[in-house]
């Protein structure tokens, strides 16, 4: 499988906005290495653009999400400066397909790094938001699996974050309402691998892995509380949380 060649086809996609066949439904087997290494490649390319990496996401954190679809596990992509809506407008028309949903944010005052690293280290080393994420899957539809997911840097493409604050409460026990459209979808940080915490020392680990840590100044995405909405011209969003003040998200 030609890795370069596949995170150039999704670059493409990114660049013109017309989604691509998954990998999952094409001939060739897509294996779990397969699905990082071509993520790495387009990481790269980023770089070679001057791109800044800022930080990451976590997708299917949530276990009631992942036995909804079948996924066995989550998994991870990294967020770029060009991903962050600093004014809170949200441009639809670089998109394919959108999506967002609400999340706690996590900001690394200090770094965190290896293989063991606990929730409570976490707590002691940066603050919490509020957050709303927006995804949009390089692919032609949503019908994909999580190698196609991890291969498209789980869908990362674009976030709001509010204001970063210390953690008064267990990160667990916060909670987040989103507001769309009339509509109110709430939920606790604990569907997030148990608490927002933990989600951020999974990823920690993970990057060891990978000879990575999560350096001063790195936003991490812990991953969606409730279900998606779709993005349309004209819907505003705003996730609000008691212990974490609010964000909001105008798709213009």
């Amino acid at each position: 499988m030609k890795h370069r060649a596949i995170a150039l086809e999704l670059d493409k996609a990114e660049e013109t906005h017309i989604g691509v066949r998954p990998l999952s439904t094409r001939s060739e087997v897509l294996t779990e290495e397969d699905a990082w290494s071509i993520a790495a490649r387009r990481e790269r390319l980023r770089e070679e653009r001057g791109e800044t990496h800022c930080g990451y996401k976590l997708g299917w954190t949530s276990e009631v999400m992942r036995s909804a679809l079948g996924i066995a596990q989550p998994n991870f992509g990294s967020l770029w400066e060009y991903m962050r809506v600093a004014d809170g407008e949200l441009d639809l028309g670089r998109l394919i397909h959108p999506k967002a949903e609400p999340e706690f944010a996590f900001l690394a005052d200090q770094a965190l790094e290896g293989g063991q690293v606990t929730a409570t280290e976490v707590l002691s080393a940066g603050r919490w938001a509020v957050a709303l994420e927006v995804v949009d899957p390089r692919w032609e539809s949503y019908e994909f699996d999580w190698l196609d997911n991890t291969a498209d840097g789980s869908s990362a493409a674009a976030y709001v974050v509010g204001e970063f604050r210390e953690a008064r409460t267990a990160p667990e026990r916060f909670q987040l309402t989103m507001h769309a459209a009339g509509e109110a979808r709430s939920g606790l940080g604990d569907a997030a691998m148990g608490s927002p915490a933990e989600a951020v020392a999974w990823l920690v680990s993970q990057l060891h892995r990978r000879g990575a840590a999560l350096e001063p100044g790195m936003v991490v995405l812990t991953g969606g509380i409730t279900a998606p909405v779709d993005l349309v011209k004209g819907l505003t969003l705003r996730a609000e949380s008691p212990q974490l003040g609010e964000c909001v998200l105008r798709c213009v």
